[in-house]
């Protein structure tokens, strides 16, 4: 599995502008190929800062879509964000599922 990760900043007078496309990027990553699931993660500090997380069955399957039309279109509001979006890929091994109660 590779977990993708996209952190952005928007401007703070564009957040509305920005979570409509993250919305839209959202929407057609779960659709594309070898998508598993895809998350909209908003940091508890700076509520201008943004992380969408997605999981993919396998490296050529994120890096297809990020080269592809549907991610290049988001591309197009790096003019409302702070700085370049950073996309990472992570390879992951294992996963370990638990219920922790009190």
């Amino acid at each position: 599995m590779i977990l993708a990760w996209i952190a952005i900043r928007a401007k703070p007078h564009k957040r509305a502008e920005i979570l409509s496309a993250v919305d839209d990027l959202i929407l057609r990553m779960r659709g594309a190929a070898g998508c598993s699931t895809g998350r909209l993660l908003i940091d508890a500090d700076d509520p201008n800062a943004f992380t969408v997380l997605s999981e993919w069955h396998s490296s050529s399957d994120a890096e297809s879509f990020f080269r592809s039309g549907d991610y290049q279109a988001f591309r197009g509001v790096r003019i409302l964000l702070r700085g370049e979006p950073l996309i990472v890929l992570d390879e992951v091994q294992a996963r370990v599922t638990r219920s922790f109660t009190a």
